[in-house]
Order: C-alpha cells, then sequence, then structure tokens
C-alpha cells in the first residue's frame, strides 16, 4: 500500500483565469493597433517581420511588437515562421475588419460595459448591477447590436436553410423579429424569402440601425419597423410563421422572458414556429438526468456559463436554461422541437405548438 503523501495540486487553473484577463487585453491591443489589418494587407504567405509590423501599425519599434505577436502567436491567432509572423485561417476570417464574419468590434463590445466586472462581486451580493453599469449598457447597446451583425448574418442564413429543410419556411413569410438589434435576421431571412415580411421590433435608439441594414440590402419595402417594449408593444400582425428571438432572453430577468415567449408562441399560433437563440447554461441540478456529472456538465459548457455571467454583470437577466425553455413553453402550450447549432457556439432552439395540424409535424 502506498503511503507516500500525495504531491500538491499545482495553480495552473488559477494562472489560466489570470492570463485570460492579459490575453484579452492583448488580443484588444492588437484590433487597436490594426495589427490584424496590417498583416491582411499583405501577402498573406509571406507576413511581415517586427520591424515591418511595427511601421504598419505605427508602433515605437520591434521589440514591444515582438512581445505582442509572440503572445498572439501562443494564443493561436498568428504563425511564426523564422522572424515573420503571419495571421492564422481564425484570424483572417474572424479578425481582419473587412471580413465578412469578422468579429473584431464583438472583440471590444461583447464583455459589456468595462465598469461592470470590478463591481461584480458587488452585484452577487446585491443580485442586481449597479445603475451606472446598467446605464453604461444602455449607452453602449447601439454599437453593441452592430457588432453581432457578421455572426447572426450566418446564424440566420443557416437557420432558414434548416426552416426549409423541414418545410416550415413558406415563400411568403411573415417573421416577427422580437429585439431585431443589428438586423441581421431580418436581412438574412429576407434575401432567402423576397417577397417575405418581417415585422421588426426593438428600443427607439436601436431599431433606426436593422432599418439601415435593410435600406442596404435592399428590402427596406418589406419591413416594417415598430419601436417599444417587445413584451407589449402593439404589433400590425396577429400571427407570423417565424418569430424570432435572437440573444433577447437571457438578458431579461426570468418572468419578463417567460412572458415574451409566451408571446412569440402567441403568434406562431398552431403551425408557426419561434426561433430561440441564445447561450444556455446547463439546467439546474433537479432538471438534470440521475447520475449525470455536474462537473463534467459545467466544464463542457464554460463558453455559456461566461456568457451568462456576462449577463449577471451587467443586465437584470441570469442567461436561460434549457429546462427553463421547456418549462415556460410548455406552459405557453407549446413545446422545444429541437435544439442545434447552425455556427459552432450558436446554439437555436424551435419551439412549437403542441396543438399544430398533423401536416405542419416534421
Amino acid at each position: 500500500m502506498n503511503t507516500a503523501p500525495a504531491a500538491p495540486v499545482g495553480p495552473a487553473p488559477v494562472w489560466d483565469v489570470i492570463n485570460g484577463f492579459t490575453s484579452y487585453w492583448a488580443l484588444s491591443a492588437a484590433l487597436d493597433l490594426g495589427l490584424f489589418d496590417a498583416l491582411a494587407e499583405e501577402d498573406t504567405r509571406t507576413g511581415l517581420d517586427s520591424a515591418r509590423l511595427a511601421d504598419a501599425i505605427g508602433a515605437a519599434g520591434p521589440g514591444p511588437v515582438t512581445v505582442l505577436a509572440e503572445t498572439l502567436v501562443a494564443l493561436g491567432l498568428l504563425d511564426a515562421d523564422a522572424d515573420r509572423f503571419r495571421l492564422t485561417p481564425v484570424a483572417e476570417r474572424y479578425l481582419v475588419s473587412a471580413s465578412p464574419a469578422s468579429m473584431a468590434a464583438l472583440v471590444r463590445y461583447s464583455p459589456g460595459p468595462p465598469a461592470a466586472w470590478p463591481g461584480l462581486a458587488g452585484t452577487v451580493r446585491t443580485g442586481a448591477p449597479d445603475p451606472a453599469v446598467t446605464a453604461g449598457l444602455t449607452e453602449l447597446y447601439p454599437a453593441l447590436v452592430r457588432a453581432t451583425g457578421p455572426t447572426q448574418a450566418g446564424v440566420a442564413t443557416a437557420v432558414a436553410a434548416e426552416l426549409e429543410r423541414r418545410g416550415w419556411w413558406p415563400e411568403r413569410p411573415t417573421v416577427v423579429d422580437l429585439g431585431c438589434g443589428s438586423g441581421a435576421w431580418l436581412t438574412a431571412l429576407l434575401r432567402t424569402r423576397p417577397n417575405g415580411t418581417v415585422v421588426a421590433v426593438d428600443r427607439p435608439d436601436v431599431l433606426p440601425i436593422a432599418e439601415r441594414a435593410a435600406t442596404d440590402a435592399g428590402l427596406r419595402e418589406r419591413v416594417i419597423p415598430v419601436a417599444g417594449d417587445y413584451l407589449d408593444v402593439p404589433l400590425p400582425v396577429a400571427a407570423a410563421d417565424v418569430v424570432v428571438l435572437a440573444h433577447v432572453l437571457r438578458a431579461e430577468p426570468a418572468d419578463r422572458a417567460r412572458r415574451l415567449l409566451a408571446r412569440a408562441v402567441r403568434l406562431a399560433g398552431a403551425d408557426g414556429v419561434v426561433v430561440v437563440v441564445d447561450y444556455p447554461r446547463p439546467d439546474p441540478a433537479d432538471a438534470r438526468r440521475d447520475g449525470e456529472d455536474r462537473g463534467a456538465v459545467c466544464a463542457a459548457a464554460r463558453h455559456e456559463l461566461l456568457l451568462s455571467l456576462t449577463m449577471l454583470a451587467s443586465t437584470a437577466g441570469l442567461g436561460v436554461t434549457d429546462a427553463d425553455l421547456r418549462a415556460w413553453a410548455g406552459a405557453a402550450g407549446a413545446e422545444l422541437v429541437d435544439s442545434f447549432e447552425p455556427v459552432p457556439r450558436q446554439h437555436v432552439s424551435l419551439i412549437r405548438s403542441r396543438s399544430r395540424t398533423p401536416e405542419a409535424t416534421s
């Protein structure tokens, strides 16, 4: 029998958290300096050495640029070969500002108001963020929704294809987009159904962003904008083939989220579909399968839990769970019929009425 004392555990997980903060600011600085854009302007096969990269981004000299660029190599965002740095495929697709799938702006705005994070302990103690943080989010919101546009356009296009495959995407659909934000969803959906109509609902300070997106796409005449609280603002239609709730439920307190989903179910009626796009964190312990390893579940849901924490830090919401969606849908006479990820880390849930007609059942 081995009686030797166990070796003490190492501090690697703590360092990983500390370095997460540093990693974020390394990426943020690279974006502020235009480092990825500068490399994108060069031959992607040859890249730039530190001196030329320093010149391209207006840095003081090659030394600081080398430290930053080598850190980005370690993070998997640049490649290095001899004395040159090049974009990785991930950086080329998601961090170059001109890329259709660019997340460059989202990197800046996704964490919410910077003041939310030093105050997180206070938010946990009181149950709500400081009013100044909430006000900061309101101010930030137009820029945030614009930043989500490229990613959400890809998700919406993939969802339209999935609805088509299931026979749930009519030739002339009526869509209600509750919380239309950047307008990415309404423009992507209308591109696949130019004769459709979208009722676009959002706050008065955000709605012009969606209208501009529709105008730029040549689809403005197919969009009916409605400014107000998506929970109770009057709508010009009583029913819709598709109701979109994209990244809105998690930012709402549970009662408002439940009522918003109930409104979406009513609009979808017997044969429509509610599309919920969110980052569901793990179900509560009493809603999980017997014997499920809670540690493994949380580890697998790292992305979703961190985004739920972002909601806690700056909004009245705590994120949502699939158990929430099942319960809220059930209370509204509907059910969660399927979930999938059309784009990595973009979780889509499809909710339909329990009373749908047989021919509308997939």
